[in-house]
């Protein structure tokens, strides 16, 4: 698809409407988790910037590419597609203009743990914990260690108040 200047900054003009939009599509049967699911429950300073969701639910072709034509719609044109990410059973909404990842909607593989913020389903931050916790035993995803270790002591802040002493 052959991108023009005219679309790039129309994207950039309303890029800021992306959170808002995927946010507003979320149903009751979607948990994000991930990064936006911890810092959801943490304190502002302890979050950590992300730019995508990450939504499980039981159908994530459908509600991916339902998220793709309410976002074009809000832009105004074609400007997001869904494509199969490299873990079975994702899909992401990705951008035309930048290639970037908003959104990925993955089947979940066990019971959730989830807790309602604001009309919106998140993980708990118990469940995020444990995830930490596989990921940093797994030798293969060592690459992500020091960011699944500076999540899991985020939460262990929070969980244990350490963030209100000082």
């Amino acid at each position: 698809m052959k991108i023009t200047p005219n679309q790039t900054l129309k994207f950039y003009k309303r890029k800021t409407l992306i959170p808002n939009t995927i946010l507003s599509v979320t149903e009751r049967h979607e948990t994000i988790h991930g990064g936006r699911a911890v810092n959801a429950q943490i304190p502002l300073f302890l979050r950590r910037k992300t730019n995508d969701y990450d939504i499980f639910t039981r159908t994530p072709k459908k509600d991916a590419k339902q998220t793709e034509r309410v976002l074009d719609k809000r832009f105004g044109g074609n400007y997001f597609y869904t494509e199969p990410a490299e873990h079975k059973g994702t899909i992401k909404v990705k951008s035309y203009i930048t290639g970037e990842t908003y959104a990925d909607y993955t089947k979940p593989d066990r019971k959730l743990q989830r807790k309602k913020i604001g009309g919106i389903y998140y993980v708990s931050l118990g469940f995020m914990q444990g995830q930490a916790k596989r990921a940093l035993k797994n030798k293969e995803a060592k690459f992500r260690h020091a960011k699944d270790r500076d999540m899991l002591n985020r939460i262990i802040i929070k969980q244990k108040g350490l963030w209100k002493w000082k």
